[in-house]
């Protein structure tokens, strides 16, 4: 197979940085056509999230308001890979302090850029099956209801902006059935309501 063209990178230099949070890097570039540029790209950090499916056909999801974009919907948990901390044992440390759960088996489904033209982010998405609740939420600062949704909505939840994250829309839809397969509707089971602190 045939390498695609390439495009040809000059300089980096960081023009903004926040650590632990994100770089801002100002390049000069050199396009597939031969367009000498600048392009800016941001770097921020490997994150590891988590689709817990029970076996009635639910995902354990986080209902929660987004400032950012303005947006309330459903979200896996998950967060920030620590530095030497393997993505698998992020994504169970993150998965217990934003739900209480643990989960007896994870498996990768996953490793993205979620905008890869701008954006530097590796997504390891993960699908964890046979959880238990070992206890309550810990994390104040994602605060969030938590609710088992029904697979047989994923389709719905995209569709209507519902599912907050490439890597929640990614793992749920890798936690759907081989095509064919039915899907039981079972009703949405809320688990922790969180009430907003005055």
């Amino acid at each position: 197979m045939a390498f695609p063209p390439r495009t040809d990178v000059h300089s980096d230099r960081t023009v903004y940085d926040a650590p632990p949070w994100l770089r801002v890097s100002l390049h000069d570039i050199t396009t597939p056509d031969g367009v000498e540029r600048t392009h800016h790209a941001v770097r921020l950090n490997t994150v590891a999230c988590t689709v817990v499916v029970d076996n009635h056909g639910r995902a354990l999801l986080l209902h929660r308001h987004r400032w950012i974009v303005g947006a309330l919907g459903f979200e896996a948990p998950g967060g920030i890979v620590e530095p030497g901390e393997p993505p698998e044992a992020c994504a169970r440390r993150e998965l217990l302090e934003e739900t209480g759960f643990e989960v007896r088996s994870l498996e990768l489904v996953a490793v993205l850029e979620p905008m890869p033209g701008l954006v530097e982010t590796p997504h390891h998405v993960f699908i964890g099956r046979m959880p238990r609740q070992v206890g309550a939420p810990t994390d104040g600062e994602e605060a969030a209801d938590l609710v088992w949704v029904p697979l047989a909505e994923t389709r719905d939840l995209l569709a209507a902006g519902q599912l907050l994250g490439t890597a929640t829309a990614v793992g749920m839809l890798a936690a759907l059935p081989a095509a064919g397969g039915q899907l039981p509707h079972p009703p949405r089971d809320q688990v922790v309501t969180v009430t907003q602190t005055p």
